[in-house]
């Protein structure tokens, strides 16, 4: 199917659709760009039909998925009315504590769950973010407000930590990971607590980014060194701080660190230049790209590191980095993972639409760059610095393929192989 024919800032509706009273099908509403979903939000909301729509989008996995992880472009009301109709649903059909998260084991087999997880490269423990960073890259909405279950959790890493170990995700994305806390009976489990599953069971350290900046226990435990640790850091966000901040904070992480002793580790800081004169944050990108006055020909980069797959406490996705634009303003196509299925990967599909049926493979993908501009100072967005067309390993039911696509996420070249990694006939075939 082709996208619907219409442009971001109209109303998003079709004459018939106005006429039958119907919504946009979860189809078309998931090919939209973040701009054009708020934009469609608001076309309902004006029919009056705002709640109606929601109440159902809340009961479909993939809609939930996609409007929560764009709730930031959404309008306030839009956005309150949406948090408390999952709420709603939430106490009516609590999570099971002997589940995965999001219940996986029902909507996928055993094989393929082990493929996702294999791919895995981030597991978002929180919904929403303490800090809520006016800027942030990957537009967490402010206030922690939901989270994956400690058990859930347990379960994940005791089952699956062979495959996880493969992808070694990090236990953040659009959150801080200090604000996890889980009660588990008369235990609060805190983040520390869900570390400690990926060191035991998948034999990993994640790597770990905060903002948490002045808690002391948790500036300790940044500073603590953890088994299998020599490919993990430890960073902090230190964007708009100004130079004598920052050196007190580095004097309370050196102190963390020789606390620490022969279990101490080096904490990195990230948001100066290497002069150290500038601290600001990055704008234009994600909802900030919203304000940028032009658009030039320099291909920027998000924040995004990883191509591979995304669980949060409400959806799973598959990521794959590009330049920001106005479909991906946060530099990375995303896409709910909905099924796994054996339908070929052709010449000429969109990686979006390959990625709701399929896994991308698990690796890190970050092409950024601070460089200076003519008059010897530092850029304040970082380049796309990589090239295209770019390489995608799309796994599917039995086959997986070698797609090369280009930065709108078109695919130019398809490679196939079986699940053996044999290739295809007729890529082995001789061309003149």
């Amino acid at each position: 199917m082709e996208r619907p024919n219409f442009e971001s800032g109209q109303k998003l509706h079709t004459q018939e659709q106005e006429n039958t009273k119907d919504f946009l099908s979860t189809e078309n509403i998931l090919r939209l760009s973040p701009g054009e979903t708020a934009d469609y939000l608001v076309s309902v909301e004006e029919q009056g039909r705002l709640e109606e729509f929601l109440e159902g989008a809340v009961g479909d996995a993939s809609l939930l998925a996609q409007l929560s992880y764009w709730e930031k472009w959404l309008e306030k009301d839009q956005q309150k009315l949406l948090e408390s109709i999952i709420e709603k649903k939430r106490e009516i059909y609590p999570s099971e504590s002997e589940s995965l998260p999001l219940e996986l084991e029902k909507r996928f087999s055993e094989d393929e769950l082990k493929l996702i997880f294999n791919n895995t490269k981030a597991i978002q423990l929180t919904y929403g973010c303490s800090m809520g960073c006016a800027f942030c890259g990957f537009d967490a909405v402010k206030g922690a407000r939901e989270h994956i279950p400690y058990s859930q959790l347990a379960n994940l890493y005791k089952k699956y930590g062979l495959e996880l170990s493969s992808g070694v995700p990090f236990l953040y994305w659009a959150s801080e990971p200090s604000d996890y806390a889980s009660k588990e009976g008369l235990e609060d489990k805190t983040y520390e607590d869900v570390h400690e599953l990926a060191v035991h069971y998948a034999g990993y350290d994640p790597s770990i980014t905060s903002t948490n900046l002045k808690d002391q226990e948790w500036m300790d435990f940044m500073a603590s060194k953890r088994p299998n640790s020599e490919n993990s850091s430890r960073r902090f966000s230190v964007f708009g701080m100004k130079e004598p901040q920052l050196v007190q904070l580095r004097l309370r992480a050196s102190a963390s660190v020789e606390k620490a002793g022969e279990s101490g580790r080096e904490i990195e800081f990230i948001g100066p230049t290497p002069e150290g004169k500038e601290f600001h944050h990055i704008k234009g990108v994600g909802k900030s790209f919203e304000q940028q006055d032009d658009i030039d020909d320099i291909p920027k980069s998000g924040i995004a590191c990883v191509d591979g797959v995304l669980l949060t406490p409400r959806g799973i996705y598959n990521l794959f980095v590009v330049p920001v634009s106005r479909e991906y303003p946060q530099g990375v196509i995303i896409s709910p993972l909905e099924k796994i299925t054996d339908e070929p990967v052709r010449e000429g599909d969109n990686l979006k639409e390959v990625m709701r049926r399929s896994v991308i493979q698990g690796t890190y993908s970050h092409e950024g760059a601070m460089l200076k501009n003519e008059e010897g100072e530092y850029e304040d967005f970082q380049r796309y610095v990589g090239t295209f067309p770019k390489t995608a390993t799309i796994y599917c039911k039995y086959k997986w393929y070698h797609a090369r696509v280009d930065q709108n996420g078109n695919i130019l070249t398809v490679d196939e192989r079986d699940r053996y990694g044999i290739r295809k006939e007729k890529d082995l075939e001789v061309k003149d």
